[in-house]
Parts: C-alpha cells; sequence; structure tokens
C-alpha cells in the first residue's frame, strides 16, 4: 500500500488555484514499451507535489520494469518533492519497477539531497551529477 500525501497538505493550498505554490510541468514518455520516462521543470513544492504525485498514480502500475524520473529542469526543490520520490518509490516497488532519478544539473535537487541526511540515495538510485 502506497501512502498518500498528507490531508493537511492538500489544505494549505489556496482553493481554485492547483498550483498556487509555483509553477511545474510534467512530460511524461515511454522511450520503451515496459518503461516510463516523467520529465519535471520548474518548481516542486506543496502545491505541485501532489500533481507530481497523481501522474505518478495513474501511471505506474504492473507491466512497467523501469519509471525513471528527470529533475534536470527542476528549478526550486522542496521537502513535498522529496516525499513525492519516496511515494514514487513505493508504487513503483509495488509494480515491480525499477526507480531512478535523475537530477541533471539541477542545483535545487542537489542541494536538498545533500542537505537532509537521508538514504534516498540508497533507495531510489539516485544517479550522481558528473
Amino acid at each position: 500500500m502506497v501512502p498518500q500525501p498528507r490531508p493537511a497538505d492538500h489544505q494549505l493550498t489556496a482553493p481554485g488555484r492547483p498550483n498556487a505554490g509555483g509553477h511545474m510541468s510534467l512530460r511524461v514518455r515511454r522511450p520503451g514499451s515496459r518503461t516510463l520516462l516523467v520529465e519535471v521543470t520548474g518548481e516542486v513544492d506543496l502545491g505541485t507535489a501532489r500533481r507530481l504525485d497523481a501522474v505518478l498514480q495513474d501511471l505506474v502500475h504492473g507491466g512497467i520494469d523501469a519509471v525513471v524520473i528527470d529533475l534536470a529542469g527542476v528549478t526550486f526543490f522542496s521537502v513535498a518533492g522529496l516525499n513525492s520520490l519516496l511515494r514514487a518509490q513505493l508504487l513503483a516497488d509495488s509494480a515491480g519497477a525499477r526507480l531512478t532519478v535523475e537530477s541533471g544539473r539541477s542545483r535545487a535537487v542537489r542541494r536538498l539531497f545533500t542537505l537532509l541526511p537521508t538514504d534516498f540515495d540508497t533507495v531510489a538510485n539516485v544517479r550522481p551529477v558528473s
């Protein structure tokens, strides 16, 4: 069972403004029949992370071998985004898929992964920027 965002998170977003915290764009591609690539650009914060969760909930299911979340175009990345990635890992696990997170050259993503003493890199195969 995949944990859902806390009900309090939903109440913090202003009514009628689903992306009240910032602007985020998602592009979903299937480079292979059993691979899902989600390219995220913009801001991943409390207001936008729910949308990322919803997209992954809809798309990650049995029959997928790999889920790649490309965060190279992310300009702001909050703890809400990190929680979305952890939920994505649980979704991928339940679907029998491998999750890979690509931070690319996103300073915002790398900063959060550096600042928070988590074991996320052991959970989701975060690839370092070379």
